[in-house]
């Protein structure tokens, strides 16, 4: 497929990779109507969609169901407010070989400040490859490679001392945000900010339960040199609920505004090994690509590798013709 660009060049994309870029929206088009948003119609008219792409290993070998999971520094992308549940120092790693060339990265850097919460830090990086670019004559000219860049800064703090009756029940509740900056880059570059916020509450039926709600991609709007495009604005529900000490199940509710509501089921089982190792083993499935994308996609697993300050994990998930992604992420804690 060939398209000229703003400077009268014609970009010509390698077959798989215009699989990925449909996926991924890299490139941008035009807004439909509010009325359509938050509903499959509204399917690619978003930009910055790699916001959405998730992060981590654990996370995602349990089918993105992390709202009410994240317990480390990537909690400031999953959930702002569980940056609490970082006890001292905490950082994530994360690599993915995505889909074709392209590959997406994540750090993150979390601390507790003990009664005065706790904040963190992070970024998102996706490069989609090289695409090769040509002329009016179709004689090649080079080629450019589109990227995505977040980076986040992020504060949670839990509500204590509220007195009794409606303000009483909001005692234990946890609260966080982020603001971050946006750079895409294409064949223009745009750029945006936008907010995350996220609710967590204490922990319910024998401390086995905890909900949670989040909002992503608050705000801001990437501008290529066309018309302003929104972000993927997502409102999340999630609950984890343990079922024995060993076994997690999760479940997060999403309402995109560039999809239909989708949900994502995740589960965990842990199995001691030896001293302060043990070894996970995570399923998970979301609908999120139903019928959207041909062949097996939606479901993931992965292991995890955990000592008493370290996690290795890893995360498979096909996507149907266009490939498979595998993830990996290392957290310590200190």
């Amino acid at each position: 497929m060939k398209q000229k660009n703003g400077n009268g060049r014609i970009v010509e994309k390698k077959a798989p990779l215009l699989s990925v870029l449909s996926v991924l929206s890299f490139l941008s088009v035009p807004s439909f109507s509010s009325a359509q948003n938050f509903s499959a119609a509204a399917k690619g008219t978003t930009a910055g969609e790699f916001l959405e792409l998730g992060v981590g290993g654990r996370a995602m070998a349990m089918g993105g169901a992390y709202t009410a999971v994240a317990d480390g520094a990537d909690a400031l992308y999953w959930n702002p407010a569980a940056l609490l549940r970082v006890e001292h120092h905490a950082a994530t790693f994360m690599h993915a070989a995505y889909l074709d060339s392209s590959y997406y990265d994540y750090a993150a850097y979390a601390q507790n400040l003990g009664a005065s919460g706790a904040f963190g830090l992070g970024a998102q990086y996706l490069n989609a490859g090289a695409i090769t670019e040509t002329d009016a004559g179709y004689n090649n000219v080079g080629s450019f490679t589109p990227y995505d860049l977040a980076v986040s800064a992020g504060y949670a703090y839990k509500l204590r001392g509220m007195g009794t009756g409606v303000l009483g029940m909001a005692n234990g509740f946890s609260l966080g945000g982020a603001i971050k900056y946006i750079r895409s880059h294409v064949l223009e570059s745009a750029q945006t900010a936008a907010i995350d916020a996220g609710v967590l509450s204490p922990a319910y039926l024998n401390d086995k339960l905890t909900l949670a709600l989040t909002v992503a991609n608050l705000g801001g709007t990437l501008n290529y040199g066309n018309a302003p495009e929104n972000l993927p604005l997502t409102f999340k529900a999630g609950g984890a609920y343990r079922i024995t000490p060993r076994w997690l199940a999760s479940l997060d509710l999403g309402l995109p505004r560039d999809n239909g509501p989708y949900f994502a089921a995740g589960t965990e089982y842990v199995l001691p090994i030896k001293d302060d190792w043990s070894l996970s083993g995570r399923a998970g499935y979301s609908s999120q690509t139903l019928n959207q994308i041909t062949g097996v996609s939606g479901i993931s697993a992965g292991l995890g590798f955990t000592d008493k300050n370290l996690d290795l994990d890893y995360a498979f998930a096909p996507y149907g013709g266009l490939g498979i992604t595998n993830r990996v992420s290392v957290s310590v804690r200190w």
